[in-house]
């Protein structure tokens, strides 16, 4: 009994210890990306805190299929929120943005966001309600100083970068499949004894 409770241990341990190897290897590769990339990828990822937020929402505990699943999600957060600011502020204009607008236009898009849909998936909702945030209110804090284009697309832009760094982290050394997951649980012996 104890050798069976050792082995699970180990088991759990192990999974945990490779989750969190795969996070802190995405974390880096934004931070190496946003630290010391090339101009351009700086220029355009303004908010790379949203990136770390992206790379946690999608990458913990999760096999290559689910990082994958999530990039999707990523795709259709950026485009519940992106296409509707870029709108939005080109019928509204940034400088007209006051208090009361800011709040109405976010609670409009997080309703939207978050109607109830058995098709869009909580990770997708939790990334487009962090997208909806950055978009509004550095756009209500910078006034006329906002691009109605490039500030959300910045935002798009920091996302993508926190779903490649996912990508990335779950390919290298060897990708995280969930078949491999499968055998190797098969073959686990506190498995086999139960």
């Amino acid at each position: 009994m104890l050798q069976l409770h050792t082995h699970r241990s180990r088991a759990i341990w192990l999974s945990c210890l490779s989750t969190s190897l795969r996070t802190a290897t995405a974390c880096s590769i934004v931070a190496a990306a946003t630290l010391f990339g090339p101009s351009f990828l700086r220029r355009h990822v303004t908010f790379p805190a949203f990136s770390y937020v992206t790379v946690v929402l999608i990458i913990t505990g999760a096999s290559l299929g689910d990082t994958l699943r999530g990039c999707w999600d990523a795709v259709c957060a950026t485009l519940l929120t992106v296409v509707p600011a870029i709108l939005g502020f080109w019928a509204i204009g940034t400088s007209r943005l006051t208090t009361a607008l800011t709040s109405v236009l976010v609670g409009v898009a997080a309703f939207v966001v978050m109607l109830p849909d058995q098709k869009t998936h909580l990770v997708s909702k939790r990334i487009a309600l962090g997208q909806i945030v950055i978009v509004y209110v550095v756009a209500y804090d910078m006034g006329a100083e906002t691009d109605p284009v490039m500030h959300p697309v910045h935002v798009a832009a920091s996302t993508a970068l926190g779903v490649l760094a996912c990508v990335v982290a779950l390919v290298v050394p060897y990708p995280g499949l969930a078949t491999w997951q499968v055998i190797r649980g098969i073959n686990d012996p506190w498995l086999i004894a139960c």
